[in-house]
């Protein structure tokens, strides 16, 4: 019973794992098919768009437009049938495809990269991939990186001239970033010099300024301790003058007071006199 039961379960796993191998090529292929059908209907679009016109440039966005959607059906197929099982060479191949004609090319790159880095894919299918990795880079303005993807693709196929062509665009594009950041950089360094000596003038405007109302401060601090000088001056003189007049008015009542003591005292002698003369 127990060899029956372990069989069963051996022969149950045996057919999951095929079955899922089954949906898997299932997908791929139906991946591949949809792929290759994208390509189809994009040749075409672009067809139409060397030939020109206004009708045939109508035509050729509907052709893309349809393209962008059968490898959008072709991205989820290939990411279906590898959902579990990895490593599909050309599957992989064909998804980092579809995801660069979508314009996703981070997504594209690490794919690329993945089929380009496997050494045990073919020579070939390797070199197409360091190529297209580089061409996602450069799409990203990741020029140094492409130039490495393509140094690459150059080692497994030195003589490829697309390769080669790519190389040499993408050390252009290198040299012309390296030289637009450091403009951007020689920019930046004098609008901060620009902008430190601004704001130096405007720290010494702000020092004058500071300078001008504390003079300014001091000046009506000047003129008001003038005035109030001047207005206690004048209350002294005021003062003085108030004392004067208490001062002459007492003196005057006192002469008038030593007048009429005076005056009484002479009466009374001239009485003494009279009465002793009498």
């Amino acid at each position: 019973m127990k060899q029956i039961i372990l069989f069963s379960i051996s022969f149950l796993s045996i057919f999951l794992i095929n079955a899922q191998t089954i949906d898997e090529l299932a997908a791929v292929r139906k991946g591949n098919s949809t792929y290759q059908q994208a390509e189809k209907v994009r040749a075409e679009a672009m067809e139409l768009v060397e030939k020109g016109g206004e009708v045939n440039t109508r035509l050729a966005n509907e052709k893309f437009k349809e393209a962008a959607k059968l490898y959008q059906e072709a991205e989820i197929a290939y990411r279906k049938g590898m959902a579990v099982t990895k490593n599909f060479p050309k599957a992989n191949y064909n998804l980092a495809n579809t995801l660069y004609r979508q314009e996703k090319y981070e997504d594209a790159a690490n794919s690329y990269k993945y089929v380009a880095e496997q050494k045990e894919n073919d020579k070939s299918l390797r070199a197409k991939a360091f190529h297209n990795y580089g061409n996602s880079l450069l799409k990203q303005e990741k020029y140094k990186e492409s130039i490495d993807a393509y140094k690459n693709a150059l080692k497994l196929y030195p003589n490829d001239k697309d390769t080669k062509y790519n190389l040499e665009y993408a050390r252009r594009k290198l040299i012309q970033q390296q030289q637009e950041q450091q403009n951007k950089d020689n920019k930046d360094d004098k609008d901060n010099k620009d902008n430190q000596e601004q704001q130096q003038q405007q720290n010494q405007d702000n020092k004058e300024n500071k300078d001008n109302q504390n003079k300014e401060q001091e000046k009506q601090q000047d003129k008001k301790q003038e005035q109030q000088d001047k207005q206690e001056q004048q209350q002294q003189r005021q003062q003085q003058q108030q004392d004067k007049r208490q001062l002459d008015a007492l003196q005057q009542n006192e002469r008038q007071t030593q007048k009429k003591v005076a005056e009484e005292e002479m009466k009374k002698s001239g009485k003494s006199k009279q009465e002793k003369d009498w």
